[in-house]
């Protein structure tokens, strides 16, 4: 009995010394890339892969950042730089749901005001890694003329993790001093 109570009480100790430890944190640094989307109209295939990297700060459920990118292989008139501000709608486990606007400029083109609305779906699939899917909508104004497209594309994220309520979390095993 004694040798019993003895190996309860012992791997209950060494069990008992690691917490895991949740810290809220107001702001992080992220970093998102979609490198392969695909807009819908008419037109080569070269013309309709969209790409962007995006590097910004989060703020809660808020993350406003900058995207640089093209949204065709014809880079000379498609290559863009927009402002993006997204917004973590809900979260469910790993899996959360976004919504993004954008506001931007087209170098080189007869259409330079961009604006975008995209959704996307997103699972957190290692600390700081999520992956998901995005669906959106360009639309670009000119003086002559006016384009909108709708894409459909893969993302990667990187940055903190967002717990149940859309803030961020810091999640990390420690070990506790008794």
């Amino acid at each position: 009995m004694k040798k019993l109570l003895f190996t309860i009480l012992t791997l209950g100790s060494i069990f008992g010394t690691f917490a895991q430890d949740d810290t809220l944190v107001k702001s992080s640094w992220y970093g998102r890339v979609m490198p392969i989307s695909i807009c819908t109209g008419a037109g080569t295939v070269k013309s309709k892969v969209t790409q962007y990297i995006e590097f910004g700060k989060s703020y809660g459920v808020i993350d406003a950042g900058l995207a640089i990118g093209s949204y065709s292989q014809f880079r000379d008139t498609t290559t863009f730089a927009e402002f993006k501000i997204t917004m973590d709608a809900s979260q469910y486990g790993i899996f959360s749901n976004e919504f993004s606007l954008g506001f931007g400029h087209v170098f080189k083109s007869n259409t330079p005001i961009m604006l975008e609305a995209s959704y996307t779906i997103m699972a957190q699939v290692h600390k700081m890694w999520g992956i998901g899917i995005n669906t959106g909508y360009y639309d670009f104004a000119g003086t002559g003329s006016d384009i909108s497209r709708t894409y459909y594309g893969l993302f990667v994220r990187y940055g903190l993790l967002r717990d149940m309520n859309g803030g961020l979390n810091r999640t990390k095993m420690h070990h506790r001093r008794r």
